[in-house]
């Protein structure tokens, strides 16, 4: 069964800022070849959830880490592992090289009562 693939605002906001500076430094073919990485992705993560690597797990919601296939990124995304319904939820882009975050899969979360 297929799941629904969301993006989250921080992912979004980690795709503009890593477009805006291929955009400044790369050549036009860097942002081609990112945004044919996302769409790969995503479709993976559609079929597959458990293709990344776990980076942490908090009851049966795991965040998991994924390389993209053709350029230096890499992608966080959460989901409810029991849920064979829940949406995999894009949370973070990240250059290889980036210094990262503590993962910390309670960001993203659902609240009491409401939707991630």
């Amino acid at each position: 069964m297929a799941r629904r693939v969301r993006r989250h605002a921080d992912f979004l906001a980690d795709v503009t800022r890593q477009l805006a500076w291929l955009a400044r430094n790369r050549e036009t073919s860097w942002i081609d070849r990112l945004r044919t990485d996302l769409i790969r992705v995503t479709e993976l993560l559609d079929r597959y959830p458990g293709a990344g690597a776990v980076l942490e797990r908090q009851r049966s919601i795991v965040l998991r880490r994924v390389v993209l296939p053709s350029t230096p990124y890499l992608a966080w995304y959460v989901y409810d592992e029991e849920r064979p319904d829940a949406e995999v939820i894009l949370v973070r882009l990240f250059h290889a090289q980036q210094r990262r975050p503590a993962p910390d899969p309670s960001r993203w979360l659902p609240r009491a009562g409401s939707q991630v």
